[in-house]
């Protein structure tokens, strides 16, 4: 008894806590009311079954596409023949307190302080996690009753034990599946209802994305979305052949959209990626001073494939897609995507096959014509470059430039010797102070001052040198500004 009495306080005390009270004030008279309230539900999930049946090139087929809404009532009471409608799509939503009395209070005013707004950023959308395993109940006009799997599933024996009766109907940006018969969902349970169940077209392809998964393909089944209906994300069952293949995620796919299933790994063929990058020079030119290039910034990828398999094998390569490259001396891609280029590879039964593909984008940088070698112009001369006669040009300015640099390294030194004969001056000046006019001293007194005049001469010397180096530092840059103008760009 008392495990009875603590079961109905748990309850009453859990029932409290989801009862709320509402007050109607009503005028004098009798009415009719039409009560309503929104109760919060787990979100519905899909599941879905792909049974195809191949052709005879088994490269393709039909294939029947069957679907069930899967959701739970987590309410406090059964619910008997409802209309059922479920929504796909994500829309925002959130809890707004209505209830609470608010005051705003006056705000502070401060000096505006002019920050850059941060960054806005939208997470995406998370994987829901699975769920456990629930009795479900059917309830679609009459009895579906669990059997031991046949040895051969086809598409046709599927189609008959599944009664669809379903209609969608787009709301703007969601879409929402009506069921056509009445459900009945006990407390606390989940039911199971069919969504749909059509016939579609299909084809087989192997994808390489080494990003998806590396040194294999991933064999999977596409098909356009024509039952008229938006798929939900889902997981799918795959069935082939009358064979169980794989298990895909069944992506969220609009009206005439394409599905793309992975669903089981091709290890009789396996893929090797090398890649590197490189800069080619395409064309020389010379603009005033400067030396400007125009490179090619290459990158490759190499993508080996060996088929180990009893026959061949033809995979489309996924290669990711980078903005302002093209494509140079590689196959065409067969297909596009917004991130990938996809490229059909047909690998013979136990061979290897190789794919490059080279990408490149037309970049441009300058070098001072000073700072070149003699040497590194005659390579451009050998790679046809620079023509014979802008390269002797050239040599004529560096030879200009040579000389410009050797007149400013002897002023250089003129600076240096001038100060060595300041500090010298200094130091005898210093040694001149205490002595006097006679004698020894004088006699001393007399070198020093000889020593002064000479040094002197050396720096009226040295002034005259300046001046005529700077003369002809001049006369050569005057030279070289001539040349620079009169130089020829080469075509």
């Amino acid at each position: 008894r008392g495990v009875g009495d603590l079961r109905f306080f748990l309850q009453t005390a859990l029932d409290q806590e989801n009862t709320r009270s509402v007050t109607l004030r009503l005028s004098p008279g009798e009415h009719d009311l039409a009560v309503s309230y929104v109760a919060p539900a787990p979100t519905w999930r899909v599941s879905y079954r792909f049974v195809g049946e191949p052709d005879e090139e088994g490269q393709g087929g039909r294939a029947l596409l069957q679907g069930w809404g899967l959701f739970d009532n987590r309410l406090g009471e059964d619910l008997q023949d409802i209309s059922l409608a479920l929504v796909a799509g994500m829309p925002l939503s959130f809890v707004y307190d209505l209830t609470t009395p608010f005051t705003p209070e006056r705000p502070v005013v401060k000096e505006e302080r002019r920050v850059a707004a941060g960054p806005v950023t939208f997470a995406a959308q998370s994987v829901a996690p699975k769920a456990e395993p629930r009795v479900a109940a059917l309830r679609a006009g009459r009895k579906v009753m669990a059997a031991p799997a046949p040895r051969r599933i086809d598409s046709e024996s599927l189609q008959e034990t599944v009664a669809v009766e379903t209609t969608g109907e787009t709301l703007g940006e969601l879409f929402r599946y009506v069921i056509g018969t009445p459900v009945t969902v006990g407390r606390g349970r989940s039911a199971l209802v069919p969504i749909i169940s059509e016939e579609l077209d299909y084809r087989k392809d192997l994808l390489y994305n080494r990003r998806q998964l590396p040194a294999h393909p991933v064999a999977t089944l596409r098909l356009k979305n024509t039952t008229g209906l938006t798929l939900e994300r889902g997981p799918a069952t795959v069935i082939a052949g009358g064979e169980y293949v794989g298990e895909a995620i069944l992506p969220l796919t609009a009206v005439g959209g394409e599905v793309v299933l992975p669903y089981a790994v091709e290890l009789g063929l396996k893929v090797v990626e090398q890649n590197g990058a490189g800069r080619e020079v395409r064309r020389l030119s010379i603009h005033g001073a400067y030396l400007q290039f125009e490179e090619w910034a290459t990158r490759w990828r190499e993508y080996r494939l060996t088929n180990s398999t009893a026959g061949p094998l033809t995979v489309l390569v996924e290669h990711p897609r980078t903005a302002h490259y093209d494509l140079f001396d590689t196959p065409a891609p067969q297909e596009r995507t917004t991130e990938y280029l996809r490229f059909a590879v047909t690998v013979p039964a136990g061979s290897e096959t190789m794919l490059k593909v080279q990408e490149r984008r037309l970049t441009r940088r300058r070098e001072e014509l000073q700072k070149q070698s003699y040497e590194g112009l005659q390579r451009y001369l050998q790679r046809e470059l620079l023509d014979r006669k802008t390269l002797d040009q050239l040599a004529k300015l560096l030879l200009l430039w040579e000389t410009v640099a050797d007149y400013e390294k002897k002023l250089a030194e003129c600076d240096q010797e001038r100060e060595k004969i300041y500090q010298a001056q200094r130091q005898i000046q210093g040694n001149m102070q205490p002595l006097s006019q006679a004698g020894k001293e004088g006699a001393l007194r007399a070198r020093y001052v000889k020593q002064l005049e000479s040094s002197e001469e050396r720096l009226r010397s040295l002034e005259q040198r300046e001046a005529d180096l700077k003369t002809q530092i001049k006369r050569v840059q005057q030279e070289l500004e001539v040349r620079l103008q009169g130089m020829e760009t080469p075509n």
